[in-house]
């Protein structure tokens, strides 16, 4: 902890203790009069920057330039995690539930490019997860450091006495509930119930997410079991501030992989810095290719890290459409481009482009959906290229900030 003092504090605070509640100023690169501007916001403290910078950006960015306000967040961020966390320069995701819920499968399947075939047969091959499972993944520069809780009773128990040691430093808890086992419900419910008391106990603001998971096409859910769902909401929506009825739940299916990678890239999204410019990028990539969707998805992780779309019909269509193709491209790393065409339910017929982009030495994959069979034709690949890369250039800066060499 100590070399991170070093790298983002004024060295009058290298000694001292309590680091979030050091006031703003103690980071490095504030000056008087902008930890003044920041007080008058209410972020006084680098604990107040840390966790309500999402509250105040928009007022922060009009004054200040936008990379030295993210290079902030950044620094406060690291710095004020407690020191009985390792310290990561990525976000931190668990994934919670009962044993059997379909944990594994998921990070399994989000990273998953073969055949849905081959899919199975490692779904097919997996065994319950003891204790905690670490894996990684790294979505545009960003590690994204996934923790799976494993879900048999002998492992909670540890979880719930032992709390700081899972849940400090989460940026998100994803509760996995499989929907099928409808004999587990009450268990299931349960166990949300005593993770969400101990991480309200320690005053975590974390978001949450529910994946009503294994909503297969062919399984139907019976009104019984939409109930008990319904009350799982309600329960969320009264105990757990940072919930959101209308958009923090979700229905994943291995089957459906759409649906996997739609609910992982709204949560990265989420927790990033990068939402609100990818999607001015994003819409004005789409209006010159006159496209209904345009998506930037990372070809290490498969998330779409940046998305805009005409409408959410389309979204799926997009995501269904990206997977399929990239089972048959062979070698990601040689240029590649893929073309499809699609008849809706209103007779349109879409066409879908996907095909390869380059950042800063990294591959990523565009997917267009449009109706203009001209532009389809005359695709202008480096115009689109230039328009992303300066719209991204803040976020870009950011990660190199925040990137330290921590281990």
């Amino acid at each position: 902890m100590v070399e991170l003092k070093e790298k983002l504090l004024k060295e009058e605070y290298h000694k001292q203790k309590n680091i979030k509640n050091f006031p703003v100023q103690a980071l490095l690169d504030i000056s008087e009069d902008e930890s003044k501007f920041l007080k008058e916001l209410g972020l006084e403290t680098i604990e107040d920057l840390a966790n309500k910078w999402n509250e105040q950006y928009d007022k922060m960015v009009k004054k200040i330039p936008k990379e030295r306000v993210n290079s902030w967040i950044a620094a406060s961020r690291l710095v004020s995690l407690e020191e009985t966390e390792k310290v990561t320069s990525g976000a931190k995701i668990i994934m919670v539930g009962i044993d059997n819920a379909g944990k594994t499968s998921l990070s399994i399947a989000l990273k998953h490019r073969g055949a849905l075939s081959l899919l199975f047969q490692k779904l097919y091959a997996l065994t319950p997860t003891r204790g905690l499972l670490r894996s990684k993944i790294e979505v545009f520069g960003m590690d994204i450091h996934m923790h799976e809780l494993g879900g048999q009773s002998i492992y909670r128990e540890d979880y719930l006495n032992n709390p700081q040691q899972y849940f400090i430093g989460t940026d998100v808890i994803i509760f996995v509930i499989d929907v099928q086992a409808k004999d587990r419900f009450e268990e299931s419910f349960e166990y949300l119930k005593q993770i969400t008391n101990v991480t309200n106990a320690l005053k975590l603001k974390v978001p949450w997410k529910i994946f009503f998971h294994k909503s297969d096409p062919d399984y139907e859910i019976d009104e019984k079991s939409t109930e008990v769902f319904g009350s799982i909401i309600e329960y969320m929506s009264k105990n757990c501030p940072f919930f959101n009825p209308a958009k923090d739940f979700f229905r994943t299916s291995v089957k459906i992989r759409s649906s996997i990678l739609g609910a992982f890239s709204h949560i990265f999204r989420g927790i990033s810095l990068i939402e609100q410019g990818t999607k001015e990028a994003s819409q004005k990539v789409a209006e010159q290719l006159n496209a209904d969707f345009f998506g930037l998805y990372d070809s290490r992780s498969n998330v779409c890290f940046a998305q805009y779309t005409t409408g959410e019909q389309y979204v799926d269509i997009a995501h269904n459409a990206y997977y399929e193709a990239i089972e048959t491209i062979v070698n990601i790393r040689e240029p590649f481009l893929r073309i499809r065409r699609y008849t809706l339910e209103d007779d349109a017929n879409e066409i879908f482009i996907l095909r390869d982009l380059h950042f800063s030495g990294d591959i990523y994959i565009m997917a267009v959906l449009t109706q203009d069979e001209e532009m389809a034709t005359n695709l202008d690949q480096d115009a689109v290229q230039e328009i992303i890369e300066n719209q991204l250039r803040d976020w870009i800066e950011f990660r190199g900030y925040a990137a330290f060499p921590l281990d």
